[in-house]
């Protein structure tokens, strides 16, 4: 498998909730050359895997079990792309649909159908375990049949500029209409100068915070905000209700945020004929740093953006957006729709080529049963189908795992 990338994918199951023909997580080589890609046969049998999230050391995946009673079970990988099963824990509310690694000592779980943002704690060795810190909300949105009451659906990472240790989670709510901000603290990194003795760290000298919530971010009534995309001092949402995506000024200094505004998820030609549309993922697609790719959850200085393309995958519309990143990250411009590739495009990954290798999208048609591969313009930023299709019983989240490093570091 030398020079393929390791792709893992999550699915509906039986005894998941909504339910769907797929047996848990498969694997998917992907040659980033042609954008070919080759089914790896199933690598957890697990239920309703529908979001996926990587810890880098030890090499771990971390699942949501998607149903009433929810859960979240975490897998070693090992060289040969295998998963074994290390422990499951519960996500501490109902229906978990998103989960984020936030170090060595935690991650986060957005429980959807009861709103609850969870802080569930991890071993050295990335075993989850508990008990974990659940965090409910309160609201509703103008939008009665989805909006009844808080619905957490995803989780992205802000830094704070005051204290190298501190982060700012955000939590997209559904159901609200917000943005919920919480403070959490990281471990220092080796070699770093504590400020804090006696336990104490962070501004003024204070204790290190517990995660809770600090304040909201109000986005317009009936946005329904699904997924969302941190650019150093601003924050793109994808609203799932009202099929716009929001741009909000940032403040890392005091996790304040301000809505600045919005425009349609997709252009005005695929709108005239889409009777419903509903985004989905957005992402934002950064060039290198320093020599190297930038992945998700890197530490970047919180001033830094990328004159950069967001992409954002449309349901209903059965597209993937590209917007051109203006203004220093203020404002977005549509370029373009291309074909997701297949029918409800729910997820979607940038694998990055090294080399001299292109960049792709790697699309989770939920509705097409199967995954679609779109080869990103180097000059323009805006992906084009290879035509390249694999078949996968409702694909619904698509991880990237760098399985070489992973390789070189059981071989060291």
């Amino acid at each position: 498998m030398d020079g393929r990338r390791l792709l893992l994918v999550g699915t509906y199951t039986p005894d998941s909730d909504p339910p769907g023909e797929g047996e848990g997580v498969y694997r998917v080589w992907f040659d980033p050359e042609t954008g070919v890609m080759t089914h790896g046969g199933l690598a957890a049998r697990t239920p309703g895997p529908s979001f996926l999230a990587f810890r880098p050391d030890p090499p771990t995946v971390y699942a949501v079990n998607e149903r009433a009673a929810g859960s979240l079970t975490a897998f070693r990988v090992g060289g040969d792309a295998s998963l074994t099963g290390i422990g499951s824990v519960p996500s501490g509310g109902g229906s978990p649909c998103h989960v984020r690694n936030l170090g060595p000592e935690q991650v986060a779980v957005t429980n959807y159908a009861d709103g609850v943002v969870s802080f569930v704690p991890t071993t050295p060795d990335g075993v989850p375990t508990g008990p974990s810190r659940e965090l409910r909300h309160r609201g509703s949105g103008p939008v009665t049949d989805r909006q009844e009451s808080p619905h957490a659906h995803s989780t992205a990472v802000a830094l704070d500029s005051d204290d190298p240790r501190l982060r700012y989670l955000l939590a997209a709510d559904l159901g609200t209409d917000e943005l919920r901000v919480y403070h959490y603290a990281t471990p220092l990194a080796e070699g770093s100068e504590d400020d804090g003795q006696d336990g104490t760290a962070g501004r003024d000298g204070g204790a290190d915070p517990e995660p809770g919530l600090l304040r909201t971010v109000q986005l317009p009534p009936g946005t329904g905000p699904r997924h969302l995309a941190v650019n150093g001092r601003y924050v793109y949402v994808a609203g799932e209700l009202d099929s716009r995506v929001h741009v909000v000024r940032w403040n890392p200094r005091n996790g304040t945020g301000e809505h600045l505004g919005s425009l349609p998820s997709t252009g005005a030609r695929t709108a005239a004929t889409t009777d419903a549309n509903f985004p989905a993922e957005i992402t934002l697609h950064r060039l290198k740093v320093e020599g190297r790719d930038i992945a998700d959850g890197d530490v970047l200085p919180p001033t830094s953006t990328y004159e950069g393309r967001v992409y954002v995958s449309n349901r209903g519309a059965d597209v993937i957006s590209t917007f051109a990143v203006r203004d220093g990250g203020a404002r977005l411009d549509h370029l373009a729709d291309t074909p997701a590739g297949g029918a409800w495009p729910r997820h979607f990954t940038v694998v990055r080529g090294h080399n001299g290798q292109p960049d792709h999208l790697v699309v989770a048609a939920q509705n097409g049963g199967s995954l679609a591969s779109l080869l990103i313009d180097p000059d323009t930023g805006i992906p084009a189908d290879t035509g390249h299709r694999l078949e996968m019983p409702v694909p619904v989240c698509v991880l990237p795992v760098p399985i070489n490093r992973i390789r070189r570091s059981s071989d060291g």
